[in-house]
């Protein structure tokens, strides 16, 4: 073995062991810390609901009432994985790191083949084509969104995974051209559509802007539009992609009609064409300055962002055709296009959220990788860059992770004021009643239902007195309103502060 060999085993061994910790912290970590308000807890209800009620079909925030945001793919896995593991944070958190561990091995795969057909056209740097698929793991693992989204309720994990193995199945069957023997091309094409029906299933058809936008710049770019019809098995793939996907979505308008105009319209075309949309049934536009998505993918790489750009301008400032160098070559282009589309598709879009740009860290992760592999072999500030970036990303998430996500989440959770409830009605057995239209999510969940919401203050201290008690949560600044109803109420019930948070409290009325 040559020191070059020797040094490159090494580097490999531990870039694993990085990606390995990193996911190891995700792992233990996932049923450590309680569900927020109030992506992270409404999923976890609408699974907890469907476990409950057996309905399959019909995503439900509350028993009755649709919830017709998102499909059931993410609710299904959840509440499989709670039938089987306990209704807990981590059985409710498990898809979604599964979910990751699919992406990172497909990431993997996706920068493997890069240096392969470098080998095959002009010769690759061994070294390199070692090392790059651990690079880009490593990057990926730990920045900051990917991280979050391996251990949180939610759909766009589950997107994700459908999203990347769309993007890895055209490079296979369409990108590469003849590397591959027309049996594999052909199966990787079928593959695309099991993904894109999956996709659907993850949350609609934003996946097909996702995919659709980067492969037909592609075509364009790379004057293949006639090559990719040709090696795409379009009408089969097709068929096969609806018949996974289509029967849940007739369904569900079956059984809850007018779900279709909402989702494929309102969710999908209103909440981005019309400011201030007032269609939303289940939260507020989340209004932005234009341009702002790029803000939210520099946050969402974390300390890799710095890497990221000097990479680019690395790679901008190579001379084309120097041995060793990166090219935009068609395989690299398709990766560039996947990563910029999604945030180049929002950047005029006001109404946005952080996680739209989840599925851009994985290309642009390969990317980086793949250019960083063969710097570090020429110049030691390459080395270090990257070394650094790897070392501080992975010291800032455990720190986060261990330290400072606990104390945060408890802040936005109903977790304490319900084990509260639950430790008083031990010896003053009361209700627990929210003031509003609708409770919190993370109050549901850690009642398992039990809490009622009651629009009006002066039915919600029904049936308190000196006798019986009756728990009332509401936003912590309405204390003067809880104990002038009180005062009002039949027998003066006395008012007790039990606990709060920064978005909930607890009373206790009469008992």
């Amino acid at each position: 073995m040559t020191v070059e060999e020797a040094r490159s085993r090494r580097v490999r061994w531990i870039l694993a062991l990085v990606v390995l910790s990193i996911l190891a912290v995700r792992l233990v970590t996932l049923g450590t810390y309680p569900l927020m308000d109030t992506t992270e807890a409404r999923y976890g209800e609408i699974a907890r609901v469907m476990l409950v009620t057996g309905n399959y079909i019909t995503p439900q925030e509350i028993p009755g009432v649709p919830f017709w945001a998102k499909p059931p793919l993410y609710v299904w896995l959840s509440a499989i994985s709670i039938r089987l593991l306990g209704v807990n944070e981590f059985g409710l958190r498990l898809p979604s790191f599964l979910c990751s561990l699919g992406i990172l091995a497909l990431c993997f795969v996706w920068t493997r083949t890069l240096f392969e057909d470098d080998r095959r056209k002009r010769g690759a740097d061994e070294a390199a084509a070692r090392i790059a698929p651990w690079l880009a793991t490593a990057l990926l693992s730990t920045s900051v969104l990917f991280f979050v989204s391996a251990g949180a309720v939610m759909t766009d994990p589950s997107l994700d995974l459908s999203i990347t193995a769309m993007w890895l199945a055209f490079h296979q069957a369409v990108v590469r051209g003849d590397a591959l023997p027309e049996r594999r091309r052909r199966a990787w094409g079928y593959a695309f559509f099991i993904a894109a029906g999956f996709g659907m299933l993850a949350k609609g058809p934003v996946i097909l802007m996702y995919v659709g936008g980067p492969i037909a710049l592609w075509a364009i770019w790379q004057r293949k539009i006639a090559e990719t019809w040709k090696a795409m098995p379009w009408i089969p793939g097709m068929a096969i992609g609806l018949a996974i996907c289509v029967p849940w979505y007739v369904l569900a308008e079956i059984r809850t009609p007018g779900y279709l105009r909402y989702f494929l319209i309102g969710e999908h075309i209103m909440r981005f064409l019309k400011p201030g949309w007032k269609g939303d049934l289940y939260g507020h536009p989340h209004i932005e300055p234009l341009g702002s998505i790029w803000l939210e993918l520099a946050g969402s790489l974390g300390v890799a962002t710095l890497l990221s750009v000097a990479a680019a301008i690395a790679a901008l400032r190579a001379r084309p055709g120097r041995a060793g160098e990166a090219r935009i070559d068609g395989a690299r282009a398709f990766l560039l296009l996947c990563a910029l589309f999604p945030v180049a598709f929002f950047t005029l879009a006001a109404n946005i959220i952080w996680t739209y740009v989840l599925h851009s860290l994985g290309p642009i992760a390969i990317l980086v990788g793949a250019w960083s592999a063969r710097a570090m072999g020429r110049a030691a500030i390459w080395r270090a860059s990257v070394w650094a970036t790897i070392g501080a990303a992975w010291l800032v998430l455990v720190v986060a992770i261990f330290a400072w996500v606990p104390h945060h989440v408890l802040r936005h959770t109903a977790v304490a004021l319900v084990a509260r409830w639950n430790a008083q009605a031990r010896t003053e057995p009361g209700p627990l009643r929210y003031w509003g239209r609708k409770a919190p999510a993370s109050l549901r969940f850690y009642s398992r239902g039990a809490v009622v919401a009651q629009p009006s203050l002066t039915l919600a201290l029904r049936g308190a007195d000196d006798a019986h008690a009756v728990y009332l949560v509401t936003n912590p600044g309405e204390k003067g309103l809880v104990e002038q109803a009180a005062r009002s109420a039949p027998g003066r019930p006395a008012v007790h502060l039990l606990g709060q948070n920064v978005d909930m409290a607890l009373w206790e009325i009469g008992g």
